[in-house]
This record gives C-alpha cells, sequence and structure tokens, in this order.
C-alpha cells in the first residue's frame, strides 16, 4: 500500500507540474514574464504553507543547523538552480527543446544511483528509463538552432534537478514533513529568483487581477501540491521510479495544449507518449 501511495502522489505532482504551461501562458497574457512567475511560484506560497506547518502539533516549524545546511545546499544548488537554468535557457533555444533537454535527469538519477552507489540496475528500471528517453525525445516538436549556451544552461537544468532528487534521498531530508521542507525552500528559491531578477532588471509586476490570481493559483498548486507530492514520492518510492514516473509531466502538457490551445498532435508524439505510458507501466508492475 506504501508503494501504491507513493506511485499515486508521483503521478498527481506530474500532472500538476505538467498544468503550467496552461497558467503560465495566461499569466503572460496578464503582463507577467517568466522571471516573475517563478519568483511568484516559490514567494506567494510561503504563507499558506506556514499556516499549515504551524498548525500541525506534530511539527515543528523550526530547524537544526544541520537541516538548514542540508536546505541551503539544495535550496541553491538544486531547486533554485533549476529554475534559473530553465528559465536562462529559453532565452536561447525553443522551450520544447529546453524540455526534452531537463528531461533527461531521469537517466541522470539512475546512472548515478548505479554506478556511485552501486545500486542494483533490474532489467525492468533499464528498459523504463530506455522508454522514457526514447519518448521524451519523441515529444519534442521543436525546430530551430541549438545554440550552445542554451543547450548547456538546459541540460544544466537536468543535472541540477537530479542533484535535487538525489540529495533529498541522500541526506535524510525525505524524512521531513514535505510542507515544512517545501516552506524553507521556496523561501530560499524565491530569494535566489529575487536577486536575479533585480540584477536583470526582469521583474515585472505590472500584472492584471487576472494575472495575480493566476500566479498565486500556480504557486499553490505547484508549491503546496505538486513539490510537496513530489517529496513524497521520493521517501515513498526511491529516487530512481520517481524520476521516471515524473515523465508524465510533458505528456500532461501537450494533452493540455491540443485540448486547450488547439495544438497540433503528430504521430511521432503518439508514439512518445505510448513509449512514456508503457515506461510507467514497466515501473508500476515489474519493478520492486
Amino acid at each position: 500500500m506504501t508503494r501504491v501511495k507513493g506511485i499515486i502522489a508521483v503521478m498527481i505532482s506530474a500532472i500538476v507540474f505538467g498544468s503550467m504551461p496552461l497558467m503560465a501562458k495566461t499569466a503572460y497574457q496578464e503582463g507577467a514574464n517568466a522571471v516573475t512567475l517563478t519568483f511568484l511560484r516559490f514567494i506567494l506560497v510561503i504563507p499558506i504553507l506556514y499556516f499549515f506547518v504551524k498548525r500541525d502539533k506534530k511539527t515543528t516549524i523550526g530547524v537544526s543547523k544541520k537541516e538548514l545546511k542540508k536546505l541551503l545546499i539544495v535550496g541553491t544548488m538544486g531547486y533554485g538552480a533549476t529554475a534559473l537554468t530553465l528559465y536562462m535557457s529559453y532565452n536561447y533555444i525553443a522551450s520544447g527543446i529546453a524540455t526534452t533537454l531537463h528531461f533527461v535527469y531521469p537517466v541522470l538519477v539512475i546512472l548515478t544511483y548505479v554506478i556511485f552507489f552501486k545500486y542494483p540496475a533490474s532489467s525492468a528500471k533499464l528498459l523504463a528509463v530506455s522508454l522514457t528517453l526514447i519518448g521524451v525525445l519523441l515529444l519534442n516538436n521543436s525546430s530551430g538552432d541549438l545554440n550552445i549556451i542554451g543547450v548547456v544552461l538546459a541540460f544544466g537544468s537536468a543535472i541540477t534537478y537530479s542533484f535535487y532528487v538525489i540529495f533529498l534521498d541522500r541526506s535524510g531530508l525525505k524524512n521531513m514533513n514535505a510542507l515544512k521542507m517545501t516552506m524553507y525552500l521556496c523561501i530560499i528559491a524565491s530569494s535566489m529568483m529575487l536577486v536575479f531578477g533585480l540584477a536583470t532588471g526582469s521583474l515585472a509586476f505590472s500584472m492584471s487581477p487576472l494575472g495575480w490570481g493566476v500566479s498565486l493559483l500556480l504557486s499553490i498548486l505547484v508549491a503546496f501540491l505538486g513539490v510537496s507530492l513530489f517529496q513524497i514520492g521520493v521517501a515513498l518510492i526511491g529516487p530512481e521510479n520517481t524520476s521516471i514516473l515524473s515523465t508524465l509531466e510533458p505528456i500532461t502538457s501537450i494533452v493540455i495544449g491540443v485540448m486547450i490551445f488547439n495544438e497540433v498532435i503528430t504521430t511521432r508524439m503518439i508514439f512518445g507518449f505510448v513509449s512514456i505510458l508503457v515506461a510507467v507501466l514497466v515501473v508500476t508492475a515489474f519493478d520492486r
């Protein structure tokens, strides 16, 4: 039952993250930009997270010096750095290519555990990660020049997110209350984005009421629900399986694009869907 809960948590998390483009496009139309929206995604949910952590009598709001050190490491080098590098890559390459490069992180997570931590690579897991990589590549329907800076930044986001997933598992932070950890990570990441936004002059707060509302909704859904469920998944089914199952995110984004924005779906993308769904089936049914 614990395994089933972990699988469901990660799948819901992936769906939540996959819905971000819909909310982001709306916010952009109402005056936001990528840096502003990323900053607001982290900071707006902090009071809500604080409220729920504070009222939980089983959880203390404070952290030890050791825990704070770990949170600062994963918050800057993993959680915050991923958002920053992925955003910056959009300035150089198409978002579809950037997303494809970002989603090689499940491969990086599994390779790290196999090579450096000597975890056994089961046949099911190797098949799943291969299908995942093929599926993500097929889902990329973008065309354009592969600017080397953009490629490095997007692949860098895969590295930093791999670090985030692995560090949560290996550091013991996965045992911390998920909402409490998310609150601290949001504080750290929002500070990073504020510094970056001020340094580059890219923060824009002249949004319509709808823009602010969508930004708040995105912040609540992603940080309060998506991130917390992802962390629960890491704790219950491990970082490798969590990484593979999270590739449902680009499928969700494309389905939303087709249903709401009338985007075209190609035969190649359908094969990508099938490849990822088979990988998910392999993980849930055969990899124990």
